[in-house]
């Protein structure tokens, strides 16, 4: 049963249709992939269900029982508040018992003299009502939470002011995780999460038991995750069963249906007019009208087949025309630090042409670092960087901070460069920058606009070595296709930085993994570095769980020797003893033992060394056959 349902949605801005009798449904336990062009209205969608943007007309419906949670991709928080604060907002009810115990404590630690009473009294109080509302089990969940988003416990009592965009970006999705919801709309949740906090975000996802829209352009994980697609386009929603590569295929074969359905329909409505046009005077005039009535109602009616439509994506083709050394790069020794974080040391790497290079690794562990350290952009603490021969560089910087504000779409691109107003205008054309877009100013573009402009300056380079850091930030999933099929045909090496995993497994054919301090190469993409691992750690634990089962054949020996000396009595040290001979010995060499500690206080057997070490050996020796005499009594004793 539909948890949430949208009915013939209309929605416009101006003279732009944004919903045009859009119909949706969302059933508990279903986890939606929600994809379309930027600019679409994907984020309109969360609101109108949000209802915090109202519609031109149609239904929204929500079940009267159902709470939803939304991750906006910029969220707002509390200035005055820390990160833990923030993320236990979440439990109202539970934040304010919390809040009141540390108040508490803090007041018991400096108490008057009439005081301690009444505050022991009353947070023995507070601290009931926190049990019986989840209490440290729910606090449990939320620390969890926030370091599987990335967001380490020295962080928790830092203000929320002081995050950087990244970690609000978590915070909010911690906050929002840990929530009692229904229906968790989020949008774009994996932005600046690292490729461990997505991995964790996937299994807590599968695990959910509510229902999720994602907004998302991350291919893997909509392929991991998603039961279903609804693609916004042309102003309503199309539902596609399966993951993202079943939607795909579906679509395809869905386009190629209505594509020649489509053809067929209008030969047939050319061939009435034709036919209306010869005869409509003649003998046959009486027919020609008739199918004009036809045709015409045809032509008014639901059954008229739309042409499928030509998708507006970015077209890129990165073509060079020198030709580089077999070897484009070599490193040696390369170490780097940060104050007293280690980011790597003691790397060494060759790369040769035409090798497709991915970096990955954590949050901080120096990715971009290193890029602007090959390419001389920074300086490395220790050793040697040498690029080959006939090199022309072209680096993707994910910052995009690199521009003139004030410049112009086109003199941006220009700037610097040799090329045509024609060929100017046939690269804006290829990245979408048409008519008055090539005249609009920098500072107004959008995330995804400016990476569009740094794609522009890389086709009019033509480079022979591309160094891109994280290039499909801000490409919708169309574009993020268009640049990797350029990248696939491209002739050139790369080196680049992602934590795009469908663009790793497309593009690239060799991994450095940076684990400060050191560095893993991988000769393979990214799904075959995850099957590797997982085969490692499978193995690991194999050898574990082996390794209990058969101890090593020197442990099983002892263990034989030592049960056999159990059961065989003449190969102990008192075996052959009676129990009486065992009980009068025990209590001699107790008796020796008393005697001994007594001399160890005697001024002249301390001033002689000689005579305190035979009293610490002696000692030593009674202490030893004492233990053995009483380990064969108790033998017996059990027996």
């Amino acid at each position: 049963m539909a948890i949430a349902t949208l009915t013939k949605i209309e929605k416009t801005f101006g003279q732009r249709v944004i919903f045009d009798k859009l119909d949706f449904a969302i059933d508990r336990g279903e986890r939606v992939g929600l994809i379309g062009d930027n600019g679409s209205g994907k984020t309109t969608l969360f609101k109108v269900l949000l209802e915090q943007m109202p519609v031109d007309m149609g239904t929204v419906a929500v079940a009267k029982s159902v709470t939803l949670g939304h991750l906006p991709q910029d969220p707002v928080f509390n200035a005055g508040n820390t990160v833990i604060d923030e993320a236990e907002l979440a439990f109202a009810r539970l934040h304010e018992l919390s809040h009141r115990l540390r108040q508490i404590e803090h007041d018991m630690a400096h108490p008057g003299d009439a005081d301690m009473d009444r505050l022991l009294a009353k947070y023995q109080h507070v601290m009931h009502e926190f049990d019986l509302a989840g209490g440290y089990a729910w606090r449990h969940r939320l620390e969890a939470t926030l370091l599987g988003v990335g967001l380490d416990a020295n962080t928790w009592e830092q203000q929320v002011d002081t995050l950087s965009g990244g970690q609000r970006s978590r915070l909010a999705l911690a906050k929002l995780l840990v929530g009692e919801n229904d229906l968790l709309l989020l949008d774009e949740p994996t932005n600046h999460l690292d490729l461990t906090a997505i991995a964790w975000l996937e299994e807590y996802l599968a695990a959910f038991p509510g229902a999720v829209l994602i907004i998302s352009h991350d291919r893997y994980l909509l392929d991991r995750l998603a039961t279903r697609i609804v693609w916004l386009t042309q102003s309503r929603l199309k539902s596609f069963p399966g993951n993202y590569s079943a939607f795909v295929q579906q679509r395809q074969l869905q386009e190629l249906t209505q594509q020649r359905a489509y053809e067929e329909q209008q030969a047939d409505i050319d061939k009435q007019a034709e036919f209306i046009r010869r005869f409509g005077a003649g003998q046959r005039s009486r027919e020609a009208k008739g199918r004009e009535k036809r045709l015409d109602r045809l032509l008014k009616s639901d059954a008229m087949i739309q042409n499928v439509a030509a998708a507006k994506k970015i077209r890129v083709s990165l073509q060079t025309e020198q030709r580089a050394g077999d070897r484009v790069l070599l490193v040696k020794e390369l170490a780097k630090s940060y104050e007293q974080k280690v980011l790597w040391k003691e790397i060494s790497l060759e790369i040769r042409r035409g090798e497709r290079v991915g970096i990955m690794g954590p949050n901080g562990s120096g990715k971009t670092t290193m890029l602007e350290v090959l390419l001389g952009r920074r300086e490395a603490d220790a050793g040697e960087i040498r690029w080959g021969a006939n090199l022309n560089i072209g680096y993707y910087d994910q910052r995009l901070g690199d521009f003139d504000p004030d410049h112009t779409v086109a003199e941006e691109v220009q700037a610097e460069r040799k090329v045509s107003p024609k060929d100017l205008r046939a690269v804006l054309a290829m990245m979408l920058f048409r008519g008055d877009e090539i005249d609009k100013p920098i500072r107004l573009l959008s995330g995804g606009e400016r990476a569009r402009v740094a794609m522009a300056q890389l086709l009019v380079d033509r480079p022979n070595v591309l160094v891109l850091d994280e290039p499909t930030n801000h490409l919708d999933i169309q574009s993020c296709e268009a640049l990797e099929t350029a990248l696939s045909d491209f002739a050139g090496t790369i080196l680049c930085v992602s934590h795009d995993r469908y663009f790793l497994d497309r593009i690239m054919s060799r991994l450095l993994i940076l684990e400060p301090p050191g560095i893993e190469q991988f000769a393979g993409n990214y799904t075959e570095w995850v099957r590797k691992r997982a085969d490692r750690a499978a193995a690991e634990k194999a050898r574990e769980k082996e390794a209990k089962a058969n101890p090593p054949k020197r442990v099983a020996a002892q263990s034989k020797a030592k049960k056999a000396k159990a059961d065989n009595p003449w190969l102990r040290p008192f075996g052959r003893l009676s129990m009486e001979e065992l009980e009068r010995q025990i209590m001699e060499t107790e008796t020796a033992l008393a005697d001994r500690q007594a001399v160890f206080g005697d001024a002249d057997v301390a001033r002689d060394p000689q005579r305190s070490r035979k009293l610490n050996d002696d000692y030593a020796a009674l202490g030893k056959k004492l233990k053995q005499l009483e380990e064969e009594y108790f033998t017996r004793s059990e027996k």
